[in-house]
């Protein structure tokens, strides 16, 4: 898959708050007193055997990619809706081009299987679909660090749900406003046009064939920040559920629709084989371009492609 089919978007500047969650009723950046304490689950090694099994195999959620129910929008700042208002779908929509740039998370854990690894104080996440990992510290304060793509997270267990608290983003990240009306399908190549896992043609996934294009995408303020719930509702699914805060662009937090991962087993999936184990990703040129001056898509003739990256030894 190219790296404009995963849509590896970019967008502008994060950092911390401390804004109290009515979603999950626990003020962020103020863990419960027990997931900082000496001896907190995924302090230690024999901690593995204690933990939920999320480190078994591979997991993946088969949604789309970005926030497609309009159900999930909450009001605006007076600032963010005068840019909402002016968006067009497709010229504000910013493309990785040939670069390679990841969209940062949420979108980087969803665009195929995620690896979770275990060491004690720290939880690593593979995301194929980048061929990154992310890192999260266990039973720490938050801190302050450099800006990073998948930013500063810590976590901490409560009960059997694993709560991350992220931070001190990059500005490079995507980050989805909500959802708008969308784009009509097209003949040509685009965000409305994808068909199955993001690939041109073929049956698209229901409800993906305008979920990209209806996406709003824009600048994040300074006390943006996100948490995270993982927990298994089932040996073979892990159900997360994500809230976004930031004042600059939403009156109240922006809850992202709930998401189900499911453990991939090797040969068997919902939509093609996988080989159940973490495979290396390379990036890859895309055979399509976006014209931003005309608002339109110009597809590369395949075979002329093809002699293309022999010439450059891919």
């Amino acid at each position: 898959m190219t790296n404009r089919s995963r849509m590896a978007v970019s967008i502008a500047a994060l950092i911390a708050g401390s804004i109290f969650s009515s979603a999950h009723g626990q003020p962020v950046n103020s863990a419960p007193a027990q997931a900082g304490a000496p001896g907190a689950l995924g302090s230690t090694w024999a901690d593995a055997a204690k933990m939920p099994d999320f480190f078994t195999g591979m997991w993946m959620t088969f949604s789309g990619m970005v926030e497609s129910d309009e159900k999930s929008n909450v009001p605006y700042t007076d600032a963010a809706q005068k840019y909402v208002d002016a968006y067009k779908p497709k010229r504000d929509l910013p493309y990785a081009q040939d670069g390679c740039l990841t969209p940062g998370i949420p979108i980087a854990i969803r665009t195929g299987p995620i690896k979770f690894f275990y060491a004690p104080g720290l939880i690593a996440i593979y995301m194929q679909g980048t061929g990154h990992t992310r890192f999260i510290r266990m039973n720490e304060p938050m801190g302050t660090t450099t800006p990073k793509y998948y930013g500063n997270s810590v976590g901490h267990w409560e009960g059997d749900t694993l709560v991350i608290e992220s931070q001190d983003f990059l500005n490079e990240i995507s980050f989805q406003y909500g959802v708008g009306k969308g784009l009509p399908p097209e003949n040509t190549i685009g965000t409305s046009s994808l068909g199955q896992n993001g690939q041109p043609g073929g049956a698209p996934p229901p409800g993906a064939v305008t979920s990209l294009s209806k996406a709003i995408m824009g600048p994040h303020g300074e006390s943006m920040h996100m948490v995270e719930r993982m927990r298994l509702i089932d040996p073979n699914t892990i159900e997360a559920q994500l809230t976004l805060y930031d004042d600059t662009v939403w009156k109240t937090p922006f809850v992202a629709a709930t998401r189900k991962y499911r453990r991939i087993v090797k040969g068997v999936s919902e939509t093609r084989t996988f080989s159940g184990v973490p495979e290396e990703w390379v990036c890859t040129k895309s055979i399509t371009d976006f014209d931003p001056a005309t608002n339109t898509y110009v597809d590369k003739d395949p075979e002329e492609m093809v002699k293309y990256l022999d010439k450059l030894g891919r």
